[in-house]
């Protein structure tokens, strides 16, 4: 039989959402390709014991085929775990209980006793570095005799980690899922949808799995303080709200939750301090390498609750993926952010920087419509002037451009009438002039990406020759 390890798991992980090339194995699991080659090997020997499909490679591209119930039973066997997951279980059982026995452990985990001593060895040394005491009762175990702030931040934090992996992975851990089944969390994630739909506030992975964390920790160690110097007077209705969906629940996880969305109402961002300093010293760079220094508070905000989650996930290796694609022109931000991230010694994942380099591209085109004013469209069939979808959508977006709708023939006749007048000229005629963009006039939102097109590469142009 063979044995299945940590690098295995990873892979597998990321094949249960795609499809993947070495080169991208290689920039998620930060590994040689020649290591991932024979892991992949190895994961197939595995699959054939276990009468399963096996990893097929098309083109250059890996896949792996298994139907929902095969992927759910592949990842609820106990051998499937990876060290940080038994590490993780490990130090939340232990806060969790206040006391371990590692000989109990030993069996749970189904491990030889010098790898549970290994295990908990991390997790010894990391409450030690924190702060954190506890003591060992012969014959017994260890018991926590205190918890350090650091150490209730790291037992969220990890109980976090959890949770945003179940909401996309089957590979989360089935050690956890026993040792919090009783919080109902299933319930819980019911009443927080229907408070964050009524209330109308965007929400995330991070928020929800934190709040979910949050009911655990107010029952372990009584939980954070989110109170702030706001009145609140002026949030009764969300008090009341909270006080009726969570009823069942206790008043302290009530009042806590009350402050924390208050606190989103404010438009707060709540990542740890060294999670925001990194991505504020990111956005700082972005700002000046991309022109950007007078960037609005939303696109702001914006951009720093992806890169601080971002920032989570790499951390706490969170394999959640998606295949994306990007251009030319992206490719050159996405350079540019590769060197800012290299600047400070952060990393990301490939993914994550594709997402934030689109990000900054819909900053950069809102940054810099006002570049563009005057629009000129210059249309063959003359029955388009009696468009009416065309010209409510155009007006739609009146506020920002002024267009002027002719035939093209006008255009024909005499171009020169209307040099200088225009920043930007369209057409459905490709033979007009190399200075006029091709776009399909009966579509408005071909209108629109060409708009949107010509003034990225303008500014992408600006960027380069600063």
């Amino acid at each position: 039989m063979v044995q299945i390890n940590t690098t295995n798991i990873n892979i597998l992980t990321l094949l249960s959402q795609g499809d993947f090339s070495l080169d991208e194995f290689s920039l998620y699991l930060n590994l040689e390709k020649k290591s991932i080659y024979k892991n992949i090997n190895s994961i197939n020997s595995f699959l054939k014991d276990e009468n399963l499909p096996l990893i097929d490679l098309q083109g250059v591209t890996y896949s792996l085929k298994l139907s929902k119930s095969q992927w759910s039973s592949l990842f609820s066997r106990k051998d499937f775990i990876t060290n940080d997951e038994v590490i993780d279980y490990l130090y939340i059982k232990f806060i969790h209980e206040g006391f371990i026995n590692l000989e109990v452990e030993k069996e749970v985990l189904n491990i030889s006793r010098s790898s549970i001593i290994r295990y908990f060895n991390d997790v010894k040394k990391t409450l030690e570095i924190n702060g954190s005491q506890y003591e060992y009762i012969v014959g017994k175990g260890l018991k926590l005799t205190f918890l350090s702030q650091t150490d209730k931040n790291i037992f969220s934090k990890k109980l976090i980690k959890f949770f945003v992996k179940c909401d996309f992975s089957l590979n989360h851990s089935i050690f956890i899922i026993n040792l919090i089944k009783s919080y109902n969390i299933n319930n819980l994630l019911d009443n927080l949808y229907i408070i964050f739909k009524t209330l109308n506030l965007p929400t995330t992975h991070f928020i929800i799995s934190f709040l979910c964390s949050l009911h655990i920790c107010i029952k372990v160690f009584g939980g954070f303080n989110f109170k702030k110097d706001y009145n609140y007077d002026d949030f009764s209705n969300i008090e009341k709200l909270i006080k009726s969906e969570l009823k069942d629940y206790s008043l302290e996880y009530q009042n806590q939750l009350f402050y924390f969305i208050v606190c989103l109402k404010k438009e707060e961002v709540d990542f740890e301090p060294s999670t925001l300093q990194k991505a504020f010293k990111v956005i700082e760079e972005i700002k000046v390498r991309l022109n950007l220094n007078d960037l609005d508070t939303l696109s702001e905000k914006m951009l720093l609750k992806k890169i601080c989650f971002s920032v989570f996930k790499y951390e706490n290796q969170i394999f959640k993926v998606r295949n994306v694609t990007i251009n030319e022109k992206e490719k050159i931000l996405l350079n540019i952010l590769n060197n800012i991230l290299n600047d400070h010694n952060i990393n990301l994942f490939f993914c994550d920087k594709i997402s934030i380099t689109q990000i900054i591209t819909k900053i950069i085109i809102e940054h810099n419509k006002t570049s563009l004013k005057n629009i000129l469209l210059l249309f063959n069939e003359v029955i388009i002037l009696d468009d009416n979808y065309l010209k409510n959508t155009l007006e739609n977006s009146r506020h920002k451009f002024n267009f002027h709708i002719e035939p093209a023939f006008f255009y024909k006749l005499n171009s020169k009438n209307y040099e200088g007048k225009y920043d930007l000229i369209l057409s459905d005629e490709p033979s007009l002039s190399s200075k006029t963009i091709v776009v399909n006039s009966f579509n408005p939102s071909q209108i629109f990406l060409a708009i949107h097109n010509h003034i990225f590469d303008k500014a992408i142009q600006n960027i380069l020759h600063n």
